[in-house]
């Protein structure tokens, strides 16, 4: 998010606050009982915190496998011979050719304009 949206949305929630003493009041009471009660949740619903602290768990351990699963199908493919890719019939110098191959006009910069004389 830019700053320039993040000063828009601080902006438009400055206006909408009450300028009243008395509104004031009222909307921070409401604010730190809305807080109050989402805070002591699982004091209320303690079964439920159990069955999601449990799914959260099995999320996670489920997470880990994937990431780790990931990167190790990535690091055993990703090596630099990829004679993985090569099919069996293919001669080897056709698929990937060796280091060194590239004529000096190929290492010039093509997006450079041609240089002006000042």
């Amino acid at each position: 998010m830019s700053i320039v949206k993040i000063g828009i949305l601080v902006a438009l929630v400055v206006a909408v606050l009450p300028a009243d003493k008395e509104q004031q009041a009222r909307l921070y009471d409401r604010a730190a009982g809305a807080v109050h009660w989402t805070a002591t949740f699982c004091d209320r619903n303690g079964t439920t915190c159990e069955k999601a602290g449990d799914l959260w768990s099995a999320f996670v351990v489920k997470a880990k496998f994937g990431a780790q699963m990931a990167y190790e199908l990535a690091m055993k493919y990703s090596k630099s011979d990829h004679s993985y890719l090569a099919p069996a019939s293919a001669e080897p110098d056709t698929m990937m050719p060796g280091p060194g191959t590239l004529k000096p006009g190929d290492l010039e910069p093509a997006w450079r304009g041609a240089p002006t004389d000042t």
